[in-house]
């Protein structure tokens, strides 16, 4: 199966590119799936139809969904949101506000997106497409499974051994309801469920990431942080898209500084994202709408290439043996020396660039190895692992 994310700053059409990718996709005779884990559906109005929490038949080969998040909350997370919902109760808070306090942002999309898990264990789709939420929230979301997994490794075992041994005593003097272990098991399965889903979303086999640009300096800023973080978190970029180019036969004058610093800023991502390819879409005279306008952008950006190819193979993250040990290197551009840091502690390494902060779990191989050093190499972090 191959799954295909499109995620953005908001407003710089992710949406009808993600529309037009998936209608050029069942064109060429892939059985595609698009569909949206924004909150702010908008794939029924790129495609005038009617789409619902199932899988709707669009047209031959495409089928869309735009998921019922609050169904998908209750389905993994309700055990949980019921506990939470009594334990703030039990603190005087509102019954309504406790509801609204036992959902937590971004959890949404978060189970939205978890829908792909599914669909890779037992599906008939050969292609998939994310319409993702905006870049912020779409990096929250990534995040989650690495967050979730260091959880169940350290905290879940402590936790529910604990908890089986005060439960008798704690749910007499504690002045608010204990968990119970069906809220612990719920925590458990979902959190393997997010592990699983981030093993399919970091092979670079058959997943990857297509950022779509504008070309102005606040949305470029943008695209770099993400890329930045994508790298860190293993997700592998394929593709650049910058959507709304002014075209070269618009001779208004009202036009023309427009279209200058749009060349400027347009040269500016390919030094930026050099050589990762990238693809690019005029700006329509219409809104892009309905499935003869999706197509005529589908072939603007992608001409005769199949729009489900991996256009760029690079692993982010990578191990090469070295004469006293090995180097650990990760792809990361737009990070300068200041903003990192670096700790190893036991089989985990603590990588810290800019905002961003992941633990990594070392390959059994690395562990019989300390960090000896770390320097950039060709906005590469190379990672010294020596004895």
């Amino acid at each position: 199966m191959r799954i295909i994310l499109f995620t953005g700053k908001g407003g710089v059409g992710k949406t009808t590119l993600a529309a037009a990718t998936a209608l050029l996709s069942a064109q060429r005779g892939y059985r595609t799936l698009i569909i949206s884990t924004d909150a702010a559906h908008g794939l029924a109005d790129a495609f005038e139809v009617e789409l619902s929490h199932e899988p709707q038949k669009i047209l031959p080969n495409l089928y869309g969904q735009e998921i019922n998040s609050l169904e998908e909350i209750e389905k993994k997370w309700g055990e949980i949101k019921n506990y939470l919902t009594a334990f703030f109760s039990s603190q005087g808070i509102d019954v309504l506000e406790a509801e609204e306090m036992s959902i937590f942002p971004g959890m949404e999309e978060l189970f939205s997106l978890m829908e792909i898990r599914n669909y890779n264990k037992n599906s008939d789709f050969e292609v998939i497409i994310v319409d993702c939420a905006p870049t912020g929230d779409t990096l929250r979301l990534l995040s989650a499974p690495e967050i979730t997994g260091w959880y169940l490794k350290h905290i879940f075992p402590l936790q529910r051994t604990a908890a089986k041994a005060v439960r008798p005593v704690a749910s007499r003097v504690l002045p608010f309801p204990f968990p119970e272990d069906k809220v612990f098991e719920t925590m458990k399965n979902l959190t393997i469920q997010l592990a699983e889903m981030k093993d399919i979303l970091a092979d670079s086999r058959q997943t990857s990431i297509r950022l779509v640009v504008n070309p102005e300096k606040m949305v470029i800023k943008e695209a770099q942080r993400a890329f930045t973080f994508f790298n860190l978190f293993g997700y592998m970029v394929d593709l650049i898209i910058v959507n709304r180019i002014i075209p070269a036969a618009v001779k208004d004058i009202y036009f023309k500084k427009w279209k200058l610093l749009q060349t400027e800023y347009q040269q500016l991502i390919k030094e930026c994202f050099s050589p990762l390819p990238i693809l690019s879409s005029d700006l329509f005279s219409q809104e892009v709408v309905g499935k003869k306008l999706l197509a005529e952008m589908a072939k603007k950006v992608y001409g005769q290439r199949d729009p489900t190819q991996i256009f760029f193979k690079q692993k982010p993250i990578s191990v090469e043996k070295a004469d006293s040990g090995f180097d650990l290197l990760l792809h990361l551009p737009f990070v300068t020396k200041k903003d990192l840091k670096l700790s190893q502690k036991g089989e985990e390494l603590s990588i810290k660039a800019g905002h961003y902060k992941r633990n990594i779990l070392l390959p059994p191989t690395l562990l019989h190895y300390s960090v000896k050093g770390a320097k950039f190499d060709s906005q590469k972090l190379r990672i010294l692992f020596r004895h």
